[in-house]
Order: structure tokens, then C-alpha cells, then sequence
């Protein structure tokens, strides 16, 4: 009975491990859903939407990918959207890390890091702070200075929320130059790039991308970008170590699936975002869109997702930025 028993189960098994085999096989065999946990027109939709239709490209048969946003709560709305799902292929999702580590760190998010299978890293994006077009402020320093005299007077505002990687960034702002600034969270580029435009907060800060058009109008102007040097696409605008404030941070951007997703499917999307990146089309796609591209592979990913998790954890303990 035991040898019988242990045969079906193997029987089993095998089944289930061909019927994986198969669908990873025919795979896709209707549209995927891409998650994006920010509203239209910012960073992260930007290079979601001109990725998909490479990936479907390289995926082929036919494939669908549907960008989809689910803005809201910092992106915890999108991202637990991306954790809960089935994890059959159909969804995926970008991820923006240190924004998503930071909720789970903070113990705000409904879901862990270790909820998400890492696909792919796509992207490298410096923040900058900017100042409207008529703004008195022309350097950090005038800013500084200014935020000196009336602490708490100068309002910066952010894309994301309370813990988001402006706000986080801001506070490490705040203790480098020794100064009390107002964080005014916005939920989303569009609206904080309206209200820097309006004149409704002094400043604000967003990833480079996200402030070129505007910059190279002369509609805001970028007195700092948060980057080791000078960004090939705005070489004019210094960096904060240039002026003395020792400041380096960005947002990277990547797409990860839900948990348990099967590892032929796992690396079918994998291998569609590589051929992307080597594609000369989307090359010069996102030359014209200028994307900042950093590719890390689904291990390697895996790797940075892990140790961006554990120094939030380890600032957390020293500095929690509630």
C-alpha cells in the first residue's frame, strides 16, 4: 500500500510539473496586466509604458502587456496589488525602491519584500530639487540659508508620502546643512510639478527625469541634483556635493511579480526584459525619452532589493522618520 501510495503521489507530481512546464510553454495566452502604483505622466509610468510594447515584442506570440495605475497611499495601493495577485504570470508590476522598503520597514504596508519575485531592474533615476522659474533662490545654499532664518518656513514638497524616498531624503537633508524644512507630500509627480509651476511651495523634489522637460523650458530650475557627479542629460545643473552638502540619492525602478510565479515563467519575462534592453529600437526610445537605464537581472535584483531593505531596517532603529 506504502509503494502504491508513494507511486500516485510521484504521479502526481510529475503532472503537475508538466502541466507547469506546459503553460510556461504556451505562455502568454492572454494579456498580462503591468502595475503602476503612481498616476499617469511621472517616472515610473513613463518607463512602463515604453517598455511593455518591447516586451511584448520579445515575449511574442502575440503577447499583450496593459499598463495599468493604481495610485494611492505612497504606491502601497499598486505594490499590494501586485503582492496579492495570483501568481500565474498575468500580473506584474514596477516596484520603486527605497519607497516600497520603506513602507514595509515602517510596518505601514499589508504586504513583506519577500512577497514579490523579482523580474528585473530597469532603471537609476538621481533626485534633484527644484525651484520655480521665479524663485530667489539660485543655489541649495540660497535655500539653506533662507530655511536658517525662518525654520520650518520653507515647504518642500515630494511625489510620494510621509517615509517615501523624498521624504527620507529630505530629512538626511535636514541634518547634513542643520536646518528645519516642511515636508508637503503631494502623492504623485503631475501634481507636485502643478504646485512648484503655481507657486504654491517654494521648492520640491522629484527623480531628474521627471524635471527635464520643465527645466530645459525654463518653466522650474534645477539647483541641485543628488547624484556622485553631473547628469549628461542637464550638465549645467551642479550637484549637492558640489555645493558642500554631501547628499546622494535616487529612485531605481524594476518590475516584480507576485510570489510563487513559476520559474520557466519567471524567466520568460526575465529574458524579454534583457532582449529589450539590447534592443536597438527601445535604445533609442528611450535615449529620446531619457530614461536613465540600469539593468540588474533577476538575481542580481534580488540582491539590491535585500540590502536596501536592510539599511532602511538599520536607519529605522537610529532615526525612524514617522
Amino acid at each position: 500500500m506504502k509503494r502504491v501510495f508513494r507511486a500516485g503521489l510521484m504521479g502526481v507530481a510529475a503532472a503537475v510539473a508538466l502541466s507547469g512546464s506546459a503553460l510556461a510553454a504556451d505562455y502568454p495566452t492572454k494579456p498580462i496586466e503591468m502595475i503602476v502604483a503612481f498616476a499617469p505622466g511621472g517616472g515610473t509610468d513613463v518607463a512602463a509604458r515604453s517598455i511593455a510594447s518591447f516586451m511584448e515584442k520579445h515575449l511574442g506570440g502575440g503577447a499583450r502587456i496593459a499598463v495599468i495605475n493604481k495610485p494611492g497611499a505612497g504606491g502601497e495601493i499598486g505594490w499590494t496589488a501586485v503582492a496579492q495577485a495570483k501568481p500565474d504570470g498575468y500580473t506584474i508590476g514596477f516596484i520603486n525602491v527605497p519607497a516600497i522598503n520603506a513602507l514595509v520597514v515602517e510596518g505601514k504596508a499589508k504586504f513583506k519584500m519577500d512577497d514579490f519575485q523579482p523580474i528585473a531592474n530597469l532603471v537609476y533615476d538621481p533626485g534633484v530639487l527644484v525651484v520655480g522659474k521665479n524663485s530667489p533662490y539660485q543655489s541649495v545654499k540660497d535655500l539653506v540659508e533662507a530655511a536658517k532664518a525662518k525654520p520650518g518656513s520653507i515647504a518642500i514638497g515630494t511625489s510620494g508620502a510621509v517615509g517615501s524616498s523624498e521624504h527620507i531624503t529630505i530629512l538626511n537633508f535636514e541634518r547634513l546643512a542643520d536646518v528645519k524644512l516642511t515636508h508637503a507630500p503631494f502623492g504623485g509627480t503631475a501634481p507636485v510639478r502643478q504646485a512648484v509651476l503655481g507657486g504654491h511651495i517654494p521648492a520640491a523634489t522629484m527623480n531628474l527625469s521627471e524635471a527635464l522637460q520643465l527645466s530645459r523650458e525654463g518653466e522650474i530650475r534645477v539647483i541641485g541634483v543628488m547624484s556622485e557627479e553631473r547628469s549628461d542629460y542637464l550638465k549645467d545643473a551642479p550637484t549637492f556635493r558640489e555645493q558642500g552638502y554631501d547628499v546622494v540619492a535616487g529612485s531605481s525602478r524594476g518590475i516584480a511579480a507576485p510570489k510563487g510565479m513559476p520559474a520557466d515563467i519567471v524567466a520568460q519575462l526575465e529574458a524579454a526584459v534583457d532582449k529589450a534592453l539590447n534592443d536597438p529600437e527601445y535604445l533609442e526610445a528611450a535615449k529620446k525619452a531619457e530614461i536613465p537605464l540600469h539593468y540588474l537581472a533577476s538575481g542580481d535584483y534580488k540582491a539590491f532589493l535585500d540590502k536596501s531593505t536592510a539599511d532602511l531596517e538599520a536607519t529605522w532603529k537610529v532615526s525612524p522618520w514617522r
